[in-house]
């Protein structure tokens, strides 16, 4: 076992009765509860801004997240050497599979509350106004554009790789699809989401799924990986976990409408974002990771990865498909 760096834990208020290394983390059992030590390579402007969010809510009682705890001198990590370190409340918890629908449901409540209270966060760190928000509209037409480009360049090749074989063969739908969801938003309405976040000062998580949000042996969902959290779009949030969802569940139109009412429960969407969820579940976001990170590769001839995740995206192709086009309808 790796030993435990007296100068780093010297830093905090708590006696360490005994402790575990794994997978890069200490797990810590200490005269005041249970943390989790990790290493981080977070620059120190945003972990300051997390536990500035951090402290917010626990204001507010909520008890979602695994909570950062700072060190003697009141600041939210510890140095050792120039290396970053945080202290988190931790819990016994797993992943889920995003197949149990009552898991499916509390992780979608758990996302809402958060939103819900995750407005009007002040920060000394950074200003609201001066932060840079994508305007998602403007990012997918340029993404339309290289994905188009794409599809020249490897006609235009004349060997072919088996993925770039397959891509050919069914790559039409998904720009089909490219199109159907540019239909439902345009860059003014993302501008009018963009100004409600400055004006609320609400936050997103921004990389909401499956290894961010577990449940504890009680049954409770906590919500971690707040690393890169920020002023946002918070329904980006919710159209990403949902779309995670809907691929482990062959794009089940009942479950997505079923889990967009949870959300709206504790946090009603309004009109421009119910758009943009509906602009998100539409786009066929897989289709464009893969043509995004196969534009990036630089080894042609070495594309099995390609070809196993453009094979797992045909397991529920149909399905997809034909749920975005009633999502179009809604």
């Amino acid at each position: 076992m790796r030993p435990l760096s007296r100068e780093l834990i010297a830093q905090y208020d708590l006696n360490i009765k005994k402790y575990q290394y794994i997978r890069s983390n200490y797990y810590l059992e200490t005269n005041k509860g249970k943390f989790v030590l990790r290493r981080v390579e977070i620059p120190k402007e945003q972990i300051s801004f997390n536990y500035e969010v951090d402290t917010q809510l626990q204001e507010r009682n909520f008890n979602g997240i695994s909570n950062i705890y700072a060190t003697k001198k009141k600041i939210p990590y510890a140095l050792l050497g120039e290396q970053y370190y945080l202290m988190q409340a931790y819990e016994s918890c797993e992943e889920t599979d995003f197949k149990e629908y009552e898991d499916l449901k509390g992780i979608i409540t758990s996302l809402a509350l958060f939103h819900k209270i995750g407005v009007e966060i002040n920060s000394k760190m950074r200003s609201v106004e001066e932060i840079k928000i994508k305007n998602i509209y403007e990012y997918y037409l340029r993404r339309r554009s290289e994905n188009t480009k794409l599809k020249k360049n490897m006609i235009a090749l004349k060997q072919k790789s088996n993925f770039e074989i397959m891509f050919l063969e069914g790559c039409e739908e998904y720009r089909e699809l490219e199109e159907l969801a540019l239909q439902s938003i345009d860059s003014q309405l993302v501008e009018r989401l963009i100004k409600g976040v400055k004006q609320t000062k609400s936050i997103a998580h921004k990389d909401f799924t499956y290894h961010t949000v577990n449940k504890t042996e009680s049954g409770k969902y906590i919500i971690s990986g707040l690393d890169v959290c920020n002023y946002d779009i918070q329904v980006l949030d919710l159209a990403q976990i949902l779309s995670k969802m809907m691929q482990k569940n062959e794009w089940n139109n009942q479950i997505l409408y079923e889990l967009i009412e949870e959300y709206n429960k504790e946090r009603p969407l309004s009109q421009d974002e119910f758009k943009m969820l509906k602009f998100m579940m539409i786009y066929p976001e897989k289709f464009n990771s893969i043509c995004f990170k196969y534009i990036g590769s630089k080894r042609r001839w070495n594309y099995s990865m390609f070809e196993q995740k453009w094979e797992n995206m045909l397991h529920y192709k149909e399905n997809q498909i034909e749920v975005a086009k009633q999502i179009h309808g809604w």
